[in-house]
């Protein structure tokens, strides 16, 4: 396994603190852009390939209604994440209007993390510019792998042609941060061909680098054409060789699949997994306000047509185990006086049980004063969701 991540990501001083389980005010925003160039067979994301101009137009009307609607339930915003879709799939006068919106209807902290995915054969540097120009210092672009076989294996839409220019463009701006995505346990990937991929990740020296497991979901056209085979040592192999190769670049795990140096993990999806406050725009965007986690309609044309959300209402001891696993995604963990002020439960008070089981498993780690998942936690940390939820 890996080296220790940097005690940088085990300080919860800057979470913001909510009266526990009640409902509070958002300090984030997540903008569900749905449209996307071509729809990878892998994906089962919610996205729209091919979309009309005037089918982003109502898109981006029914964006600002949403905005207007709800941006005085929004503090400053430490965080803003524009995911998708693509939203570098937007044309310039789209992008424009959007980050246009977002500047109109909200207040941002100084050092708010605004983070935008993007593809790089449709982000190009007049996009880029506008980005940065609206406050955008954080670029995650969708790689999922360098080596054209394993693109093809995978369904993976678009090309990499444009990478080097818009790599160089990102360069140029010393406010951007860049996450690269990448993909492994492909079928008929090798080791080597993982490694290979790594390698040249690092070479674009990344602030931060997230290394998915390909998960194959139900209903997506690589799901029907590939028969699932799980093979847990060959997975073992790839997991702690992404370890051993990003530790050598100065980029940590410190999530199971995201990978970064000391300061510049993902604000954004830390608080998350912790449990702060979210505002979700955009279909199937999801929101959470500290009791609840209300959907939107999981469809442009019933969101265009104001369909109700879909509420996810549980009691507060179960709402407050679900935040505990998730926080246990991170290497980080839970501090047992944050989580009791977060949510008003003590972990033990909660599942006094299972964490000593877990941590018999060598799943945790337990002291005095935090929990937190062993190597081996991460590594099965399914095992550690179904215990606690």
């Amino acid at each position: 396994m890996g080296a220790s991540p940097p005690q940088a990501f085990s300080c919860f001083s800057w979470l913001k603190k909510c009266p526990p389980m009640s409902p509070s005010a958002f300090h984030s925003l997540y903008v569900h852009i749905p449209f996307c160039e071509a729809k990878c067979d892998y994906c089962a994301f919610y996205s729209i390939p091919d979309s009309s101009s005037e089918l982003r137009k109502k898109y981006l009307l029914r964006l600002e209604e949403e905005f207007s609607r709800h941006s005085s339930q929004c503090l400053p915003l430490r965080s803003i994440f524009l995911g998708g879709g693509t939203p570098s799939s937007l044309s310039v006068p789209e992008l424009t209007r959007l980050l246009s919106l977002i500047r109109t209807w909200f207040s941002l902290l100084p050092d708010c993390e605004f983070s935008m995915e993007a593809n790089p054969n449709s982000l190009t540097a007049e996009k880029l510019q506008i980005a940065t120009e609206f406050g955008v210092n954080r670029i995650s672009l969708g790689i999922q792998s360098f080596n054209p076989k394993i693109r093809k294996i995978m369904g993976r839409k678009g090309s990499l042609d444009n990478l080097q220019d818009i790599h160089e463009q990102i360069k140029k701006k010393p406010c951007l941060r860049l996450n690269l995505d990448l993909i492994f346990n492909v079928p008929n990937q090798t080791l080597f061909d993982w490694q290979e991929d790594l390698q040249r990740a690092c070479a674009m020296a990344p602030d931060h680098l997230s290394a998915y497991a390909l998960m194959l979901e139900e209903g997506t056209p690589l799901t029907q054409r590939i028969p699932k085979d799980e093979n847990d040592e060959e997975f073992c192999s790839f997991w702690e060789t992404t370890d051993r190769i990003l530790n050598a670049h100065g980029l940590f795990r410190y999530e199971i699949s995201n990978f970064a140096k000391p300061d510049k993990f993902c604000r954004h999806n830390f608080e998350i997994w912790h449990g702060q406050t979210c505002l979700g725009c955009g279909p199937a965007a999801v929101s959470f306000n500290g009791i609840n986690r209300p959907a939107n309609p999981g469809t442009l044309q019933d969101w265009l047509n104001h369909a109700p959300q879909i509420d996810d209402i549980l009691p507060p001891d179960k709402r407050a185990a679900e935040i505990l696993a998730f926080g246990l995604r991170t290497t980080a963990g839970w501090k047992y006086k944050d989580f009791e002020q977060l949510t008003g439960f003590t972990p033990w008070k909660l599942k006094s049980g299972e964490l000593i089981n877990l941590q018999k498993l060598k799943l945790l780690e337990l002291d005095l004063d935090s929990i937190r998942p062993t190597e081996k936690g991460l590594l099965f940390n399914d095992n550690i969701l179904e215990a606690l939820i």
